[in-house]
């Protein structure tokens, strides 16, 4: 077995820790503030398998079937996943012979419950919303919505258990290198520790780390996001939406690609609409760019307005609540990154999920035991539950980027 460093304490790197040392490496985590401190504890935090590339289907259907038995894995924790669904809704945009075929593919892929609907079958089960000009939907009552602090904080406390090493509010400032391999890190402390495999899952600040060690420059963006809290309802919309009912509505998503969902007893809210690359560090991911905050004028109102298309009862709650924002890491594909880095041996990168790293992080954990296992990196991997192999070559670090995944929400 060897000794793993796994820099990044977001839930990718915990759910990383947690298989490695299930595995039986000596794992030590090193995460530069407090675990969850990136993207994970900003996230929107929706998990869904419907995706437009099979093997990340595939990959989708483990991390869902993951997180549903989280607790029969970490029976000392609490569940961490609510399975509203997720309902895209399409318009006269789009090409419902492709959307079909798309079902198909996920369907073939592993997930069974996906289906297309027709627009009455989308005005009989949903009436509370306002069909006009939408065509179709997808439907998954298995997607929903995770708990990311209950991830990573237990996560890594089963970590722990089996024996891994957890650090916090140390960042690794260098790295020491021996030819073409990494020997060591140290970190701000002056601490010092070596290993024979470093893990780079360090979400937006993964090309930095890369740097540290020498390795490529990762072809990854990083792009600010935003999400828009509206206070719920307290009575009956006249569209049909009760307060009893507004806690199970699914994920839903407006054919121009807003989504909202329930958050407690308030309406969350997001679209990714005008994305432009940022400076990221550390100590900005909370700042609010002029603009996109809860005024009037500002890009949250535009928000709730297109929510407020397809979801008329958005109409009848109250404020613009509050917004927050965070960093995606996103790939010109908009699929992840993993593999050995070639200029340094033994790095290996776990990174560019392109918002999608909370419910990937139990595929990518996989993937990345699979990696240190083997020393070099792995073309397939056979997944459990009977999902059967998945060619992970549109991950490949090398790869031409020409298969691009659509439904980025």
């Amino acid at each position: 077995m060897r000794r793993v460093v796994v820099i990044g304490g977001g839930v990718t790197g915990v759910l990383s820790a947690w298989e490695l040392a299930r595995a039986g490496h000596e794992v030590t985590l090193v995460e530069a503030r407090a675990l969850g401190s990136g993207a994970s504890s900003r996230s929107a935090a929706g998990i869904r398998a419907q995706f437009g590339l099979a093997a990340t289907v595939s990959g989708q259907v483990y991390s869902e079937r993951f997180y549903e038995g989280w607790t029969e894995r970490l029976p000392s924790s609490q569940p961490c996943f609510t399975q509203n669904g997720y309902l895209f809704l399409k318009s006269y945009a789009d090409d419902l012979d492709a959307v079909r075929a798309l079902v198909r593919m996920q369907r073939q892929a592993g997930l069974a419950e996906v289906e297309f609907l027709d627009r009455a079958a989308v005005d009989e089960r949903w009436p509370f919303l306002d069909t006009t000009g939408v065509t179709a939907a997808t439907w998954c009552p298995r997607d929903g919505f995770l708990f990311p602090a209950v991830i990573y904080q237990d996560g890594a406390e089963a970590a722990r258990a089996l024996g891994a090493t957890i650090v916090q509010n140390d960042a690794v400032v260098g790295a020491e290198r021996d030819g073409g391999l990494a020997r060591a890190v140290a970190l701000a402390s002056g601490r010092r520790i070596e290993a024979d495999v470093f893990v780079n899952a360090a979400g937006f600040m993964a090309n930095t780390v890369s740097k540290m060690f020498g390795g490529r420059d990762l072809p990854i963006t990083v792009e600010r996001r935003y999400v828009y809290f509206l206070t719920g309802l307290k009575a009956a919309s006249d569209w049909g939406l009760g307060p009893e009912d507004f806690p199970r509505l699914p994920m839903i998503v407006t054919p121009c690609g807003a989504y909202a969902r329930p958050e407690n007893a308030q309406l969350l809210m997001g679209w990714l609409q005008f994305p432009k690359p940022v400076a990221a560090t550390l100590d900005n991911q909370d700042e609010v760019e002029p603009g996109f905050g809860i005024g009037a004028t500002d890009y949250g109102a535009a928000v709730r307005k297109e929510v407020t298309q397809v979801l008329p009862a958005a109409q009848d709650m109250g404020r613009l609540a509050s917004v927050t924002t965070g960093f995606y890491d996103v790939t010109p594909d908009h699929n992840p990154l993993f593999g050995y880095d070639g200029a340094v041996g033994n790095l290996v990168h776990a990174a560019g999920f392109s918002g999608h790293g909370l419910m990937h992080a139990p595929f990518s954990a996989l993937i990345v035991a699979e990696l240190v296992a083997r020393g070099a990196d792995v073309p397939a991997l056979e997944l459990p539950f009977g999902l059967g192999p998945v060619d992970l070559g549109i991950y490949a670090l090398d790869r031409s980027y020409d298969l691009r995944e659509g439904l980025v929400i």
